[in-house]
Order: structure tokens, then C-alpha cells, then sequence
């Protein structure tokens, strides 16, 4: 009997194992890693992101602080110029108008000076202007200037200070004369928004640069040589 129920086959179906929790949880559980990967790239992608603004958005005020800067200072160059140039106008009219005279016309030489002076020198000018038209009038006196250059030498606001180098040839009952390379040092104020002459300096020393004009063919020059 036990050899019987020892050889006889089993008829009995194997039943399939089913998974306990714990393990489908755990397949699970390795799963999630793989799920967030894709996350990682985004973070990086943002922080790129914020950063390429923020240098971008710092390019741009420094571009424009840069470019407010270069307005101001282009516009204070511009002003410096034109400052210079309107006290180099004033400087060369008023010294070439000084010494450019006629006796037969004398209004027009004070009219010129008198319209680009002011203060101390524009006074003492017309108080004294009498004096000079009969000085002039007795010896018949001409002069012609002829500005060679200006160095305007400071401006501070309303005041400057300028050089005006010249050539003057004059005329007379005493004859000619020619004075080259003559330094006159003028004092400008601006009045009413305008470049006025309210000083002047002969910088040159008695005689300084003071050449006798050749005698025409035919003439003799005078000469203060000891006779022999």
C-alpha cells in the first residue's frame, strides 16, 4: 500500500506564487529615481536662464550710464569750444580794430572799438579819445593790424584772457612804419551773453619788433649814423 501512494503521480496543480506588497512596492520604489532625472536639466536650464538676464540686463545699464556719460562730456567739450571760439573772435575784431585808424574817418575806428569794450577800458577809451583824434589829425596819422593768431590763454565762466599776436604798419607826417609779431594781452568779460574787452596790455618792450619801411626807388632812408 505505501509503494502504491509512493509511485503514484501527484495530480495536483502547481499554484503560481503571488507577490507579497512589500514586493511590488519595491519594484516601485527603484522605479521613482528614473521618474525625476528629467527634473535635473530644467534647474540647470532655468539657472541659465536667470543668469543670461541678469548679465544682460547689467550690459544694459552699464550701456547706458556709459552712453549718458559720453553725452555730458561731449557737450561740455562742445561748450569749452564754443567758448574759445567766441572769445578768439571777440580778441582778434577788437585788437585789429584798436589799430586800424585814418585820421579822415576816426568815428569808425571808436565806433568799432567802443562796440566790443566795456567797463574800465571802454571809459577811459571814450574820455580819452579826444585827445588821440587830434593827435592823429595833426600828423595824419594811418594804421592798418593785421591779426596773425589768438591764444586764448584761460576762461573761467565770464572771464578770459587771451594773446593776439599782429603785424601793424602805419603811416604819418614822420613816415612809415611796421611793427611785426606784437603782443597784446586782452582781458574779456561776458556782458549780456556777449565777449567784451574790458583790458589791455602792449606786451611788447619800447621798439620791440619795430622795422623801418624801405624807401621808395629814388629816396634816401635818414640815417642816425655819426658823420665821419
Amino acid at each position: 500500500m505505501s509503494d502504491f501512494f509512493a509511485s503514484e503521480p501527484s495530480t495536483q496543480t502547481p499554484v503560481d506564487e503571488q507577490p507579497t506588497p512589500a514586493e511590488q512596492a519595491a519594484p516601485e520604489e527603484a522605479a521613482a529615481p528614473a521618474e525625476e532625472s528629467p527634473e535635473a536639466p530644467k534647474t540647470v536650464s532655468r539657472t541659465a536662464f536667470r543668469a543670461a538676464v541678469a548679465l544682460a540686463i547689467v550690459f544694459f545699464i552699464g550701456t547706458v550710464v556709459t552712453a549718458i556719460f559720453a553725452a555730458q562730456q561731449h557737450r561740455q567739450l562742445q561748450r569749452s569750444k564754443d567758448a574759445r571760439a567766441g572769445v578768439e573772435q571777440v580778441a582778434s575784431r577788437f585788437a585789429s580794430a584798436v589799430l586800424t585808424y585814418d585820421y579822415r574817418d576816426l568815428d569808425k575806428t571808436k565806433n568799432a572799438v567802443l562796440a566790443l569794450s566795456t567797463g574800465k577800458f571802454r571809459t577811459d577809451y571814450e574820455q580819452n579819445f579826444g585827445g588821440l583824434s587830434a593827435l592823429f589829425t595833426a600828423t595824419k596819422g594811418q594804421s592798418t593790424a593785421t591779426v596773425k593768431d589768438v591764444f586764448v590763454s584761460a576762461i573761467d565762466k565770464d572771464t578770459a584772457t587771451a594773446i593776439v599776436v599782429l603785424d601793424e604798419r602805419g603811416q604819418g607826417t614822420s613816415g612809415q612804419r611796421l611793427n611785426v609779431d606784437w603782443y597784446l594781452r586782452l582781458s574779456l568779460v561776458k556782458v549780456k551773453g556777449k565777449w567784451r574787452v574790458d583790458d589791455l596790455i602792449n606786451l611788447n618792450f619800447a621798439g620791440q619788433g619795430a622795422q623801418p619801411v624801405p624807401a621808395p626807388a629814388g629816396q634816401t632812408t635818414p640815417t642816425t649814423a655819426p658823420a665821419k
